[in-house]
């Protein structure tokens, strides 16, 4: 039952990543056949060989360690919270990658687009939003404030081809990991917005990068952002953390956040 159980999750992996058996057997270095057994549960598979074909198939630390408990492997990576004093060190790297981004926004996502740190910038642009709108949502989760008519949306100008590049994005994410929460997540948003149109809205963008235009207090803010992370993690929670940065795209939205900077103290990033 066990080996059955793991074979079906390690097919559905393979087929997630498009690869043949032929293919994903000439990767991990074992024979096609003994992978159609181990596959359909004929063979028990070890845990060095699920690792070799865990890595072919590039999983994350999470679903490597998925993959093992299936088969009655102990896990390989460890999932520490943020704040437990053995990623201390973590936590202080990320404390730095955001106050050094100052005066512009930043923020640590987890996998599902919860957030989990932010700069004083990224805390006060929020906070503005609330004085302005009233009490956001009772959400940590970045996606669903875009999407949340009580939450950032009425800001957003551009509002539709901002959710449609986030529903691709996080339509690709599923493609890549069925992760069960990143799949509420959809059906969450699918509660706030017609998502089959937002899909099919794909406007032109002359700019190499797409801006998201907020209006706040009467001023056009545009910014656009990049993601980061951690490029040698072996640890669960730190693999999927993203470090979202923000930058202005033009002069009046540079000039907004130094202002900010100078009439505002400092706050301590979390």
């Amino acid at each position: 039952m066990v080996a059955l159980m793991a074979g079906k999750i390690l097919a559905d992996w393979r087929k997630t990543r498009r690869l043949s058996q032929l293919e994903l057997a000439g990767r991990a270095q074992v024979s096609s056949r003994h992978l159609s057994f181990v596959e359909t549960g004929r063979a028990q598979p070890s845990s060095a060989l699920l690792r070799r074909l865990a890595e072919a198939m590039e999983l994350s630390c999470r679903d490597t360690n998925q993959l093992l408990l299936a088969a009655g492997h102990p896990p390989v990576y460890g999932e520490t919270r943020l704040d437990d004093p053995a990623l201390a060190a973590v936590r202080q790297a990320l404390e730095v990658m955001l106050e050094n981004h100052l005066p512009y926004p930043a923020a640590v996502l987890d996998a599902h687009w919860n957030i989990l740190m932010a700069n004083s910038a990224q805390q006060a642009l929020l906070t503005a939003i609330a004085e302005e709108a009233g009490p956001l949502p009772a959400t940590t989760n970045i996606v669903e404030l875009v999407f949340h008519p009580d939450g950032i949306r009425p800001f957003i100008v551009n509002w539709e081809t901002v959710a449609g590049f986030l529903l691709r994005r996080l339509r690709r994410d599923l493609a890549l990991r069925p992760d069960p929460k990143l799949q509420r997540l959809w059906r969450r948003l699918a509660e706030l917005a017609d998502l089959h149109a937002l899909e099919a809205h794909t406007p032109q963008i002359a700019e190499p990068m797409l801006t998201l235009q907020l209006r706040l207090g009467g001023q056009l803010l545009s910014s656009f952002s990049t993601l980061a992370s951690f490029g040698t993690a072996v640890d669960v929670v730190v693999e999927e953390l993203r470090i979202e940065h923000y930058f202005p795209a033009d002069d009046a939205t540079r000039a907004f956040f130094h202002d900010g900077a100078a009439a505002a103290p400092k706050q301590r990033a979390g």
